[in-house]
């Protein structure tokens, strides 16, 4: 505890803020910095819930936005992230919602009623001589939706008189107006509790140690809302490291929440910024998904990232969220297909029997949707041959083999434009498979030992004029 001295100089100066904090400053620089915690934080008879009860409480020098910036600094040098964050985050809090409604710290005065009953009788007021006798007075628009506001205002103080009138009455005491119809009142706008929250260097750090804090203590909303507030307010202020820096924490958090309502605009500038990073897009296509939970394409797209990964698991994941949604749909049966299929040449799958069965009940599906296509025999070709069931690749290549397909035109791009040599170059035969058909059944041959099979497939489907 604090010596007898400055005992009785805060008995004196009990509710003196620069006293309290000088105090501190002499604690913190002997090393004391318990005490220093002890000497800022509120009475041990405090009551939080009485607060906003009793005025007085309200303004008492625990409550002082720099009695709490000094308790929070000395919280964050210790490492005490929790009680950092919950002293400080209710101030940034406040502070970046007035800052985000674009409150001004300024003095508004009221009309009185005299003024208001003047601006109606102008517009009301009828001639009583002259050539216009008993006609309204000529008044410019505005003047005339002045009187209009004015007369809604007055209908509306009359209507708050006769309320309380009534329930004075009703309460069987004797009823004084206490209108001040000639005095001027004047309206305060609420000051934020940190000011220049936003401007200030050292509070700028303080609000990148707050989000780091909430990171920590996995409260990711919390975080999340007040990044979303600076970069809305603060972006004019902020320096472009520090908003960056603020972005890629938004970013994580939003991977780990896949909440996209709070953090898809961060991820989507981290991609922006580096669009050549694999990790900056499988964060996007996993958070997009949950922008748009219905949407189709970013869940397989997000497969597709996992499949070039070699992720088959949580590509087979992603297949089946898109499958449950299109089931009917012949590129998603194929993608969850290829991905089971995949997954079965993994060391750690124990069901690798059942998984075969399942990936080829999906190609089959394919099959079905495609109306026996060649490309959907070939992949099943190409399926058994992948996990070794030669005997039923032979049988499907010999399908392809039997099979013509026709060309089919290349899907083009919206307003993309292809000039005629482009389209020239194309070769015909680019939708056939024998070709690839051909090469594997020849492998699977010479592989068996059958080189003179393996020489004859080669040269009735792969030989070039």
């Amino acid at each position: 505890m604090v010596d007898n001295g400055c005992d009785s100089a805060l008995e004196r100066l009990e509710n003196n803020v620069d006293a309290r904090l000088n105090l501190a400053s002499l604690l913190i620089e002997d090393s004391k910095e318990d005490e220093a915690i002890s000497l800022l934080s509120p009475p041990q008879s405090f009551d939080l819930q009485n607060i906003n009860k009793n005025s007085d409480t309200s303004k008492s020098w625990w409550l002082n936005g720099k009695i709490k910036l000094k308790l929070c600094n000395i919280y964050r040098a210790k490492g005490m992230m929790e009680d950092f964050v919950n002293t400080i985050l209710p101030l940034v809090q406040e502070s970046l919602y007035i800052e985000s409604l674009g409150i001004k710290i300024k003095v508004r005065r009221r009309l009185r009623d005299s003024d208001l009953f003047e601006r109606v009788k102008k517009v009301d007021d009828r001639q009583t001589d002259g050539v216009f006798c008993g006609s309204r007075p000529m008044v410019t628009a505005a003047d005339r939706l002045k009187a209009s506001r004015a007369r809604k205002l007055l209908q509306k103080k009359a209507a708050l008189k006769e309320e309380k009138k009534a329930a004075a009455l009703a309460a069987g005491l004797d009823w004084h107006s206490d209108d001040a119809n000639d005095e001027s009142e004047e309206e305060h706008f609420k000051e934020p509790p940190l000011v220049n929250l936003l401007k200030d260097e050292e509070q700028q750090d303080l609000i990148i140690d707050l989000c780091k804090a909430l990171e920590s203590l996995e409260r990711y909303y919390e975080a999340l809302d007040i990044i979303k507030l600076v970069l809305k307010s603060g972006h004019n202020f902020f320096p472009v490291e520090k908003q960056q820096q603020l972005r890629s924490l938004g970013a994580q958090m939003a991977y780990y929440t896949m909440d996209s309502k709070h953090g898809f605009d961060c991820i989507k500038h981290i991609v922006q910024q580096h669009p050549y990073s694999i990790t900056a897009w499988n964060c996007y296509y996993k958070v997009l998904p949950s922008k748009h939970k219905d949407c189709i394409p970013p869940i397989v797209i997000s497969g597709h990232q996992f499949t070039v990964l070699s992720h088959h698991q949580d590509a087979a994941r992603e297949y089946l969220e898109a499958y449950k949604l299109l089931p009917e749909n012949p590129l998603i049966n194929l993608c969850v297909g290829t991905a089971l299929i995949n997954l079965t040449l993994g060391l750690r799958l124990q069901n690798k029997h059942q998984c075969i069965a399942q990936g080829l009940a999906f190609l089959y599906n394919n099959l079905r949707l495609c109306e026996n296509s060649q490309e959907a025999l070939y992949n099943i070709g190409r399926a058994c041959h992948h996990v070794g069931l030669v005997t039923l690749a032979v049988s499907y290549y010999e399908k392809v083999l039997a099979m013509k397909e026709k060309d089919h035109p290349i899907p083009k791009l919206p307003n993309e434009n292809w000039d005629h040599a482009v389209e020239n170059h194309k070769k015909d035969g680019y939708c056939d498979l024998r070709r690839e058909a051909a090469f594997n059944l020849h492998l699977i041959y010479r592989k068996c030992g059958a080189m003179d099979l393996a020489r004859q497939v080669l040269k009735d489907h792969c030989t070039f004029d």
